[in-house]
Order: C-alpha cells, then structure tokens, then sequence
C-alpha cells in the first residue's frame, strides 16, 4: 500500500468532515522512547503497522517536512522540529553517545476513524542534525544502498551504476 484509498480521497476532495496527520516517529537505541508525534494539537493514538491490536501515543508538536524540488537528482527532505520544550535536544544528546548508529526517522499518515497507517511507512535516515534555541532541523535520507546485494544474477550488487535508483 502506497496510500489507502480513503487517504487518497481525503487529499483529492478535501472534506470537512475527515481529515488527515502526519506523524513522525524517531528511534535510537539511546532515547528514553521512541519520540512519537503528531501534526496536530491534541494527542493521537494510533497503529503503527496495519492490523497491530495495540495502540501508541503521538503526541501534539510542531513540526514541517520540506520536500525536495521536483525533478532535482538529491532527493532527500528536511525536517525542522519546534525546539520549545527542548526535548528533542534532550534525546540528541543520549543519541549521541552512539553516533555511529544512525537515527531513524519514521512518515506514517493517518485520518480520522481508522487508528490504521493509510500508508506505507517510510524510514529515513536523519542526517546534518543541527539545533539552536528555537528549531531543530536535519535532513532525512535513504540508507546508503550501494553495496546491497541486487535481487538477481551472480555477483549483482547496487553500485555506481545504479545511481539515482530509488527503491
């Protein structure tokens, strides 16, 4: 699933009565939790994978994802986090203790009356994180691929010539 149908009709009709969230959910073996939030201003408690029984909490926080130029050969976007309560710094710092290991961040949307992702999770790798007193921001990219083994064929592995390839 790429996007659920009732998600693609919330965004192509746009009504009053259902509306959509962006959420983000970023992971490093060093934070306290998973910090979980929500473009919103009231908390949400959604799934995290389609069919999961059991509920976690997004909390309300602002936040802005900044895609990438159409048509521009990087691809990565930027996410900027309200540095306000200072929490996210807070988790930075435990993070990193451990830099090699990357922080993870985690796309899901959701809509009102489904507690389901109403698309495919997209995990980013966080990347050129800075701070000051009032934002957060990085940059959110793929894991490297190349040197991945390619699905077919002996020695086939993602290398140069597979640049710009986007799984």
């Amino acid at each position: 699933m790429a996007l659920s149908e009732e998600l693609k009709a919330v965004y192509s009709s746009n009504p009053i009565a259902t509306r959509s969230y962006d959420t983000l959910e970023l992971t490093h073996s060093l934070f306290s939790a998973p910090f979980r939030v929500v473009k919103d201003d009231v908390s949400h408690f959604f799934n995290l994978a389609t069919g999961d029984p059991s509920t976690v909490e997004f909390v309300p926080y602002g936040f802005d994802i900044i895609l990438p130029d159409v048509g521009s050969n990087q691809q990565d976007i930027k996410i900027t986090l309200d540095n306000v309560s200072r929490l996210p710094i807070q988790e930075l710092e435990r993070a990193s203790a451990l830099i090699d290991e990357p922080i993870i961040a985690t796309y899901r949307a959701y809509i009102d009356g489904s507690e389901d992702p109403q698309t495919t999770p997209i995990r980013l790798v966080l990347t050129n994180i800075t701070a000051d007193n009032y934002i957060v921001t990085a940059v959110a990219t793929r894991p490297d691929l190349f040197k991945r083994k390619f699905p077919t064929g002996p020695q086939s592995y993602f290398d140069a010539r597979f640049k710009g390839l986007t799984v």
